[in-house]
């Protein structure tokens, strides 16, 4: 689990991206927009979002003014203990193609949640040597998640307004990644998807701010990683994310992510962090995405 705060005055609108973990966003400012697949959110303080690993998300704050929020970051199975038959704690990141992914909370809403984060962060401090730290760190989790499907578990909320460009490319964004383990070359995502070929590849990158091949990688390696960390071996893993060969795998991995699939499987048990006005990208080059 991962909590970040951040402060930024003068952000630039970033590319569209996807995080391979559960995201709650909880904005502290005014001004901007926020995009979430296709629709668009006004960015306002108590803002609260949720999205779950297939959710293309973008900020767009009001620029030259001060842009502020926290990012919560955790995988399904840190979580998943916690569910029974009558409660699915994950229950508000599924289902999300027809879902308005934004609550505005109450002051005593927002109040109560920050008291959560703040107990959290207090545990995840690397100076907190509290007795049992890393179980008070998963039951405030389970507690803030608890209290985030409560605030979802109203009365569907109107729709907010889509944005047709990106809705035209759902198609091609759910068909990558329910075939991810086949060979998603461009000659068969257009034979599939009756489309041509070079509007497919021209549309994608002028909508998303990325290509089609940096998107279906970055699928594969989120894949890859929910396997190693499952226990899987890097072969299989590999194998089963529609890598050709282990040893493009490997090479692939090692350098988009950082370290080797090894290493990342061994490493994914020291994840807990908290880090302030930390940036992370999950495509190469750009360290601006939230």
């Amino acid at each position: 689990m991962q909590i970040r705060f951040f402060s930024r005055e003068g952000w630039l609108e970033n590319k569209y991206h996807f995080h391979d973990q559960m995201d709650i966003v909880l904005t502290m400012s005014d001004g901007g927009y926020f995009y979430v697949n296709n629709k668009v959110y006004p960015i306002t303080r108590g803002s609260l979002f949720v999205l779950n690993s297939d959710d293309l998300h973008r900020s767009c704050p009001q620029s030259n003014s001060l842009y502020q929020f926290y990012s919560i970051r955790f995988y399904i199975e840190d979580v998943t203990a916690f569910s029974c038959p009558e409660f699915n704690i994950l229950g508000c990141f599924q289902n999300h193609e027809q879902f308005n992914h934004c609550i505005q909370m109450k002051g005593d809403q927002l109040d109560h949640l920050l008291r959560l984060i703040n107990k959290i962060e207090y545990y995840l401090n690397d100076d907190c040597s509290a007795y049992g730290k890393q179980v008070f760190i998963k039951t405030i989790l389970a507690e803030m998640l608890v209290y985030i499907n409560f605030l979802y578990n109203v009365p569907p909320r109107p729709m907010p307004p889509s944005r047709e460009n990106v809705s035209k490319l759902q198609p091609v964004i759910s068909y990558i990644n329910e075939h991810i383990e086949e060979n998603l070359s461009l000659d068969i995502l257009a034979k599939q998807l009756f489309i041509s070929k070079y509007y497919l590849s021209h549309h994608f990158k002028d909508v998303m701010g990325f290509t089609l091949s940096e998107y279906i990688i970055q699928r594969r390696l989120f894949h890859a990683k929910l396997l190693l960390r499952q226990g899987s071996s890097v072969t299989l893993a590999g194998e089963r994310s529609g890598f050709n060969s282990a040893a493009h795998f490997v090479r692939t991995f090692t350098k988009l992510v950082g370290v080797s699939p090894k290493q990342y499987a061994k490493q994914y048990p020291k994840l807990n962090t908290y880090e302030s006005d930390w940036m992370y990208s999950p495509f190469p080059g750009n360290q601006d995405n939230i």
